[in-house]
């Protein structure tokens, strides 16, 4: 029977293998169903989804319901959980959501956040958030996010599945699968009343894969100096799932300046020192502690369009300076985090990669986890799309949105930032 994914996940339409399949065939085929009627089955109600089958399947051990029941789409799985307290349970388990996540990671689909600035309405003027599907190049809405989220047009980062950015003062954790947006508790810097003046802060999340346990490193930059001539700043962290945040050392970082990647235990931002060179500071999450890193022999420090990614799993710079101009970009993999070994991978672009070359244009520089460059104009008028550039094969693909509202391409739109590609999760904020 064919399963067409409903969205949130990568479809899960092939049946368990080996045993686990032949013991339990009417258990797939029910999870299945539970998709949506087909042209020769009837949508059933939830009073009857809740009996028959239902009632035999929850007599399975649990460790095989959940098994069949992380291969579907979390919206699927939302849907479901509604269905009796075992469901709930097993879905609202930690445990799930960690066999979900592991399943997302190994999906080859592609799914990101996009943020565009336009005409929501004939009179009003803001931003709109997007889920897209890189396959299809549908874009459904996600208006919880619209009331919860201002765009700065700040580098946001997904980590599994879940973002957090500030909002004045306050900082906000979001899952993007789920829609579940949860303030975190305030937070303030030590600094004295008179340095707060011109202050700027800015947060960032780490995950831990020893201990599992997320945490949320928050800095504060005032525009005074201390004694030796260096930035003031303050850091505290936030282990989630806790209610304080706890001072920590502060480290050689100024406001980042090319976002920041969570990779291999640690958060890594692009940010400058006191010459105002450019350097890689990293926040290990579990020990707490600052290093830095210097860029790769043969990378400028001082270019403005620089910006940190994960490729292929990987911390990579990419320098995209010459991006409109002489159509290349210079990344920077570092193939062996341990011994500090990067690898220099040159990318040039076919003259035709701009629909008009005469134009000037700037573009938003991202990347997929499968291994694309994704390239997006900050303005557009009458269609929205983005370019994803396959660096192994050197093809170039265009994937046009779709979905979006009429009153959105009625007059130019703009890009808020490169899209956000992210994995789904199921992981309720109260678990995190």
């Amino acid at each position: 029977m064919a399963v067409q994914d409903d969205g949130g996940g990568c479809g899960g339409g092939e049946p368990p293998s080996g045993a686990l399949w032949a013991r339990n065939r009417f258990a797939f085929h029910w999870v299945q169903n539970l998709r949506g009627p087909t042209e020769k089955q009837p949508r059933r109600t939830r009073e009857e989804e809740a009996t028959g089958e239902n009632a035999g399947l929850m007599d399975l051990p649990t460790e095989i319901i959940s098994n069949i029941l992380s291969r579907l789409p979390v919206k699927t799985l939302l849907r479901i959980r509604s269905v009796s307290k075992g469901w709930r349970s097993i879905i609202d388990h930690r445990s799930f959501a960690d066999l979900v996540l592991a399943q997302s990671l190994r999906c080859s689909d592609v799914t990101s956040l996009i943020a565009i600035v336009g005409n929501i309405e004939p009179t009003h003027f803001g931003c709109r958030f997007f889920s897209l599907d890189h396959q299809t190049g549908f874009a459904v809405p996600l208006g919880q996010l619209d009331q919860t989220i201002i765009s700065t047009g700040q580098e946001w980062q997904s980590v599994n599945g879940l973002i957090c950015y500030d909002i004045g003062d306050l900082t906000y954790l979001c899952n993007i699968s789920t829609r579940e947006v949860r303030a975190l508790p305030p937070a303030g810097p030590d600094f004295p009343v008179h340095l707060h003046r011109g202050m700027h802060s800015f947060s960032a999340l780490g995950f831990d894969p020893v201990t599992r346990r997320y945490k949320v490193m928050k800095t504060w930059v005032s525009n005074n100096l201390n004694h030796a001539g260096e930035v003031i700043t303050a850091n505290k962290i936030l282990t989630l799932g806790t209610d304080s945040w706890r001072k920590i050392d502060s480290g050689p970082i100024d406001f980042p300046c090319g976002g920041s990647v969570c990779i291999n235990g640690s958060i890594h931002f692009l940010t400058l020192d006191l010459m105002s060179n450019k350097i890689i500071v990293a926040f290990d999450v579990e020990t707490e502690k600052f290093r830095t890193l210097a860029l790769p022999d043969g990378a400028p420090n001082q270019v403005h369009k620089m910006k940190l990614i994960a490729f292929g799993g990987c911390l990579t710079v990419l320098d995209y300076e010459h991006l409109e101009d002489e159509n290349t970009i210079s990344m920077y993999v570092l193939d062996d985090y341990k011994n500090r070994v990067w690898m220099e991978r040159p990318i040039v672009l076919p003259r035709s990669w701009k629909e008009d070359p005469s134009r000037s244009e700037r573009f938003l520089v991202g990347s997929v986890r499968a291994g694309d460059i994704l390239l997006a104009p900050k303005v557009t008028a009458g269609e929205v799309y983005f370019l994803s550039y396959d660096v192994e094969k050197g093809t170039l693909k265009k994937v046009q949105v779709h979905g979006l509202p009429p009153s959105l391409l009625r007059s130019p739109v703009i890009i808020a930032c490169a899209p956000i590609v992210y994995v789904h999760s199921i992981l309720a904020l109260s678990e995190v």
